[in-house]
């Protein structure tokens, strides 16, 4: 027997729940590391020179915001994807 559109919708529902915290950890580092990669950004664009602010620190906060911004995005959807197939794991057995 085949789930009905109104199971598969609880389950996701369920599965949204359930990653809630890490859904929002992931959004705060996406956030966090954005905003690292714009103000290092302006420091390029307005400061070309490097007076005052190192150009090692600048080129820092720009490699390292955009490797956070590429983890998080790949743990995220490495989380969506385990939880779609235990989602389909769990309707093929009618679970």
């Amino acid at each position: 027997m085949a789930p009905g559109i109104e199971d598969q919708l609880h389950a996701v529902r369920e599965l949204l729940g359930i990653f809630r915290i890490e859904r929002y950890t992931y959004l705060v580092v996406n956030i966090i590391a954005l905003v690292m990669l714009l103000v290092s950004a302006g420091f390029l664009l307005l400061n070309p020179s490097g007076s005052g602010v190192s150009l090692y620190a600048v080129i820092t906060a720009l490699f390292g915001s955009s490797g956070l911004i590429t983890y998080s995005i790949g743990r995220l959807l490495h989380m969506w994807d385990q939880a779609f197939a235990l989602l389909q794991q769990q309707f093929k057995t009618g679970a």
